[in-house]
């Protein structure tokens, strides 16, 4: 999973995911965005994780969901609903890449760090 931080035109921080990654990305920028204590507290859940305090998270985003466990992270668009692909003829495949990610915990936690740090630096 690569990753890139920028700044765009107007000044706002900007994650992006490689192919594959991109509802990562978009969750960074539509959920996590620069909100210091948003990120802080996503840390220490991972924390949580990974100290065996707790199994699962589920975060309830405006645009997406969070799931975090032992193994790993996904990112799940709330308008990625079980229906959508129940009324679709079978051989239908959908492009879901900006609707879907899933990665390792510690990729993710690397992930959030770096974004942390990125966030730092570009405070105003």
């Amino acid at each position: 999973m690569d990753y890139e931080y920028t700044i765009d035109e107007y000044g706002k921080l900007n994650a992006q995911f490689s192919i594959g990654y991109e509802a990562m990305g978009l969750w960074f920028n539509e959920e996590l965005e620069s909100n210091l204590t948003i990120i802080s507290d996503l840390l220490d859940r991972i924390d949580q994780l990974e100290q065996r305090q707790k199994s699962h998270f589920h975060i309830e985003g405006k645009e997406f969901q969070l799931r975090l466990n032992y193994d790993g992270v996904e990112v799940v668009a709330l308008a990625l609903g079980v229906e959508v692909y129940e009324e679709l003829p079978e051989s239908t495949n959908l492009y879901d890449q900006e609707s879907y990610s899933e990665c390792g915990l510690q990729d993710f936690q690397q992930a959030v760090l770096t974004w942390q740090e990125f966030v730092l630096a570009h405070k105003r």
